[in-house]
């Protein structure tokens, strides 16, 4: 995970699964913290289209994943999002928008669906 960036030196623990892309125009723009889990088939985006210019420009945009987030199967991560710590986002789910912390977020578009309460 050439220039994918962690929140410490030595991460605890970090599971990436078979299949998971993190974009490689920019992984540095990537920020994964510790007890993150990426499942199977997990991408992650740091460029999207720009649809208010001509052709085809690209904006760029960082991904922070929080400590001990669960990402299921087949996520699309995509634009400068922020996925708060301990947050869980269901198999097969496009992120466009900020997940805050603790939270259970599914869909496409992902959508806020309870918190998670965590003892």
């Amino acid at each position: 995970m050439a220039g994918v960036q962690f929140k410490s030196k030595r991460p605890k623990k970090v599971f990436i699964y078979g299949g998971v892309l993190i974009d490689t125009m920019h992984p540095e723009y990537v920020h994964i913290g510790d007890g993150v889990a990426l499942t199977s088939g997990v991408k992650i985006l740091t460029h999207y289209l720009d649809p208010s210019k001509p052709g085809r420009q690209f904006r760029l945009g960082e991904v922070h994943i929080g400590d001990n987030v669960f990402i299921g199967m087949n996520v699309i991560v995509c634009n400068s999002v922020t996925i708060g710590e301990g947050s869980i986002i269901g198999a097969g789910s496009v992120v466009t928008k900020d997940i805050p912390a603790n939270q259970v977020w599914a869909g496409n578009p992902a959508r806020y669906i309870k918190d998670r309460v965590v003892e």
